[in-house]
């Protein structure tokens, strides 16, 4: 079945229209088919461009994905250490650079890594000089920092071993509907603790950030929709790993309900110039750029990936 184009709601949707209608426009509306070879040229470059990362970002993938594979392979009872759960995640991570440096990714953009940083040469991955060398060090540290975090981290202990016949979710990606739009929610792990709360845990790899707190409000929100779970036992927690730092929630019905209303008070504005991709590009004037020189444009458009299709390398 053909895929079809409808709005959606996340987070991180949210918080890209909030930072910037173009960049939302770009990701949501303008790539969209840009997959097809028989794209209009503007919907493939938007796609490309889509499609890149950052190192931080991959770094941060690399570690979400050696947790998800702890928890996978204790449920096949196979060992999982923090030895080669961080060997695995640096080979990624020198493959992943490799294929972005080396221009492996044209042959398959969707799946291999093309890095922002290589597409606009950006000074830090400079080989030359040395930079590159010291840019990827610091996410080698990050890498091993946080998984060991994890795997050693005494506040964690009881998640890591959890049995896997008390675990809701481990990076599912799930649906809801509200104010008739699909949801998207992707808890990290969550799980019901022996005492029969419900503990929806969220891992971060970079510093914590005032929209953090809003995501885990959102899980909350969807554990009382899908699991339902009463609000009192509902503990949800940012595990900052590079930090080693436990920032935990609780939730009251009130708090549901608040929450809810601020989803439906985000979704609202992007209802407004919602329109179907499958019928064209719209009008990009109605997601307007954010003004030139301005604090919020500093910003966000010095590692934006659509820098050259706003004219702003």
């Amino acid at each position: 079945m053909a895929i079809v184009h409808e709005l959606s709601w996340s987070t991180s949707r949210a918080r890209t229209f909030a930072t910037c209608a173009r960049r939302y426009y770009f990701d949501y509306y303008l790539s969209w088919l840009g997959w097809d070879r028989n794209a209009a040229p503007e919907r493939k470059q938007a796609y490309l461009l889509k499609k890149m990362s950052r190192f931080p970002i991959v770094a941060g993938d690399l570690v979400h994905q050696a947790i998800a594979e702890h928890f996978v392979r204790r449920k096949q009872g196979a060992d999982s250490t923090f030895e080669g759960a961080r060997d695995r995640a640096l080979a990624a991570l020198r493959g992943k650079y490799k294929e972005s440096r080396d221009g492996l990714w044209k042959a398959r953009p969707s799946k291999l890594c093309h890095l922002a940083e290589h597409h606009y040469e950006e000074p830090q991955i400079d080989e030359a000089s040395g930079a590159a060398g010291a840019y990827g060090k610091r996410f080698v540290e990050r890498i091993e920092r946080c998984l060991a975090t994890f795997f050693e981290s005494p506040a964690l202990a009881e998640a890591r071993d959890a049995e896997p016949g008390t675990w809701l979710a481990c990076e599912e990606l799930s649906t809801f509907e509200l104010f008739g739009t699909k949801v998207y929610a992707v808890p990290d792990f969550a799980y019901r603790t022996p005492s029969g709360q419900v503990r929806i845990l969220d891992w971060k790899t970079g510093r914590p950030r005032p929209a953090d707190r809003f995501q885990l409000e959102v899980y909350a929100f969807y554990a009382r929709e899908r699991w339902g779970a009463a609000p009192e036992e509902i503990v949800a927690e940012d595990v900052y790993l590079a930090l080693d730092e436990v920032h935990r929630v609780t939730f009251d019905a009130a708090a549901l309900d608040s929450i809810e209303a601020r989803i439906g008070d985000s979704i609202a504005p992007m209802q407004a110039v919602h329109f179907d991709a499958d019928r064209g590009v719209g009008d990009p004037a109605a997601f307007p750029l954010l003004a030139a020189g301005s604090e919020a444009a500093a910003a966000e458009c010095k590692s934006c990936n659509y820098r050259e299709l706003c004219d702003r390398r």
